[in-house]
């Protein structure tokens, strides 16, 4: 889990980087065309094993983790890498209450509305302080952590049905034909406020095409070890050292010249992952 964090950590500052002259829709498409490529090669060497039937959900499931890398890449190309790696730490409280209201058999217990509370009170710091970052930033950072919390519901439930890696290709698929899309769009327009979702291909150039390709097999990176923590240890615990991330993005963004966040904003950071630690280990002896 901390060789993911890593990963993503690094992907998230190489991301930082191409977005001084990469659009976020075009970086969203290098970072799932490799992936594509690995899974369906993948499918050479193992065929797939499942008994499929929820064929919307798996669509819709790509759609979720597609909105959510999009509004990755927007908060990285926006706000600092420590803030954005925050805001999606923060998936867990939010899963935490969707699975309370969708999926019914996950009720909360009182210790674990507080620390859904903890956490919502470290989002508010994250938030308020920043007021001179436009409210939008804001708003795609919370969107970016609740389309974070659908998209691992979703695979809860998609994992009875699918094949892992086409659950993951589902995910890559879909965003690559929909940054795709806006790239196309982007050649008919020339506003900038939908820069979030339109955006007009630039060629990369020189070293800049080693940075693309270096994402997308981080992007490889970050699913593969995640899996592997996943399946040797407790949710909880692999949770528990997911918030590494937070770390390893604080050091890198303030060595591309990220300022540190303010004392409040640390705070806030803190809540965050106190929140979610309590939340992943409170469900996990609630499994166990």
């Amino acid at each position: 889990m901390l060789l993911s964090s890593l990963c993503f950590a690094v992907m998230s500052a190489i991301a930082k980087v191409l977005a001084k002259h990469l659009p976020s829709v075009e970086l969203v498409f290098f970072r799932n065309i490799i992936g594509v490529l690995f899974i369906v090669g993948s499918f050479w060497q193992k065929p797939l094993q499942q008994k499929g039937g929820k064929a919307g959900l798996l669509v819709l499931r790509g759609v979720m983790g597609t909105i959510s890398l999009y509004t990755l890449f927007y908060c990285i190309k926006h706000i600092g890498l420590a803030q954005t790696s925050a805001y999606g730490q923060a998936f867990p409280i939010f899963l935490a209450i969707f699975s309370y209201f969708l999926v019914k058999d996950e009720a909360l217990n009182r210790k674990q509305w507080a620390s859904v509370g903890l956490g919502f009170v470290g989002i508010l710091l994250v938030f308020k302080p920043d007021l001179h970052i436009p409210w939008q930033h804001h708003l795609a950072g919370l969107s970016y952590a609740i389309f974070t919390a659908l998209s691992f519901l979703s695979i809860r439930y998609l994992k009875q049905f699918y094949d892992t890696r086409l659950i993951v290709l589902s995910f890559m698929g879909i965003g690559l034909l929909c940054s795709s899309l806006s790239m196309w769009a982007g050649i008919y327009t020339t506003t900038t406020q939908w820069d979030f979702l339109v955006g007009k291909f630039v060629m990369p150039q020189g070293i800049e095409w080693l940075w693309v390709i270096l994402m997308g097999v981080l992007a490889i990176g970050v699913q593969l070890f995640n899996t592997l923590a996943l399946g040797a240890e407790k949710a909880g615990i692999v949770g528990v050292v997911s918030y590494s991330s937070i770390v390893f993005a604080m050091i890198l963004g303030s060595l591309l010249g990220d300022a540190l966040p303010e004392s409040s904003v640390l705070l806030g950071i803190v809540l965050i992952i106190m929140s979610g630690i309590l939340i992943s280990l409170q469900q996990q002896s609630t499994v166990g």
